[in-house]
């Protein structure tokens, strides 16, 4: 048998082993003697972006009007009009104008209904075709509503309206489209006797791209010098207060393609615009637009102290929210980086191994020190190179491909490996408890 004080060493050993034990797995799970953190590596988008004040140059010429009477316009902002084109009605009244817009949104109602009745006799459309012109609107109209662009959105309604009643004709449904006709036609009649006809009307005197409203600046502003824009004539430009619009002016014309985009930039901005090729780059007007437009660089005027430039963006794109855009903080994308996104801290170097072989089969092994990551494959690590391409202020973006002639032997990280952002004695082929 087994003596009390034996018995007493055996359960002190056991008390002491078991202390021990506890206290090590403490230390162990505050000071991570033997684990590591990890991350999953996820795909990331980055853009290095310019944020601006800037202003906007058009080639604009004023339209006018000389016959007295009220405006109705007969095109939108930002639509484009060929030179003799009707940009507007003059009538005088309200009670006109009214009348006559009525009558117009009749006629089109009748020219609409009378063409679903041509396809419903003659049965020249499929239904496939119809649906796909459904979904497309819906998409569209769902699109500008989540961007929050309501311009126009009445027209995408009426637009599902008409194709869902075509869907119904072509699906052999019964439509009752002549007694909408008939409704018509008396409405019809009833406007064209009691409205009274436009007074006058108002032409593009070139082609261009209509704006209903003028801010005075069109002359202050002046296309011809804005590719030759300097500091000292943007500052100028900034204090100068627009002209008075005159009483007879309805609205501009935007009569060439190209317009720009001036702002000043930093002499270190210069510097890395001058020197770095930028495939598409972007503008984004957040306050004005919710449109990204496409631009290239035109200029950039260094001025003679070698202090802050102008740098002068072309772009051809327009609409109804472009059109009238005056002084915008733009937000300037240059490049847009696409990879996988890294932690600083997990960025270590160490050695990667290549295998090369030569004419004759015989393998030579080499290694070089480079900058990589450490990924967990199941309890081991294994130190991977990386190719990084765009740096952030705590993140790194790496180019997944294998092929990049920057990788020593060919290896990098993949989509969802887990990388370690931290750990003890870090080396490649550690096994991790």
């Amino acid at each position: 048998m087994i003596n009390k004080k034996t018995k007493r060493i055996i359960i002190s050993a056991i008390c002491i082993f078991i202390i021990i034990y506890v206290i090590y797995v403490f230390i162990s799970s505050v000071f991570d003697l033997n684990g590591v953190d990890t991350e999953v590596a996820t795909q990331i988008t980055a853009t290095d972006s310019l944020y601006k004040d800037a202003i906007i140059v058009r080639d604009e010429k004023l339209v006018k009007n000389s016959t007295d009477g009220i405006i109705s316009f007969s095109c939108d902002d930002g639509d484009k009009v060929a030179k003799n084109e009707k940009v507007a009605d003059i009538y005088s009244s309200e009670d006109d104008v009214l009348n006559n817009n009525k009558l117009e949104d009749i006629n089109s109602e009748i020219t609409r209904l009378k063409k679903l009745s041509s396809t419903a006799s003659n049965g020249d459309v499929g239904i496939d075709t119809v649906n796909s012109q459904i979904n497309n609107s819906i998409t569209e109209l769902n699109s500008r509503i989540a961007d929050k662009n309501f311009l126009d959105s009445e027209n995408y309604v009426d637009d599902i309206t008409y194709l869902i009643t075509e869907r119904m004709l072509v699906a052999g449904k019964n439509v009752d489209i002549s007694s909408r006709l008939n409704d018509l036609k008396p409405q019809k009649q009833e406007l064209q006797n009691t409205s009274n006809k436009a007074v006058g009307s108002v032409k593009a005197s070139q082609a261009g791209c209509f704006v209903s409203s003028a801010d005075g600046y069109e002359s202050i502003y002046k296309y011809k010098n804005a590719k030759s824009m300097t500091i000292t004539k943007y500052n100028k430009l900034l204090k100068q207060k627009p002209k008075k619009v005159s009483s007879d002016t309805i609205g501009k014309l935007v009569t060439s393609v190209n317009w720009y985009v001036i702002c000043p930039i930093s002499k270190e901005e210069a510097l890395t615009l001058k020197s770095t090729n930028y495939d598409s780059i972007t503008v984004n007007m957040p306050y004005a637009s919710t449109s990204t437009i496409p631009a290239s660089i035109e200029s950039i005027n260094q001025d003679k102290k070698g202090g802050d430039s102008i740098l002068v963006l072309k772009c051809n794109y327009m609409n109804s929210e472009l059109a009238s855009v005056r002084k915008e903080n733009v937000e300037i994308c240059l490049k847009t980086y696409e990879g996988i996104r890294v932690n600083k801290d997990a960025l270590h170097t160490d050695y990667v191994t290549k295998i090369t072989e030569d004419s004759k089969g015989n393998q030579k092994t080499t290694k070089k020190k480079v900058q990589g990551v450490y990924v967990l494959y199941g309890n081991e690590l294994q130190f991977k190179q990386v190719n990084i391409i765009y740096s952030g202020s705590d993140f790194v973006i790496c180019d997944p491909s294998s092929d990049n002639a920057n990788l020593y032997n060919g290896e990098t990280i993949s989509l969802y490996d887990n990388i370690v952002v931290k750990g003890n004695d870090l080396k490649d082929g550690k096994i991790i408890n």
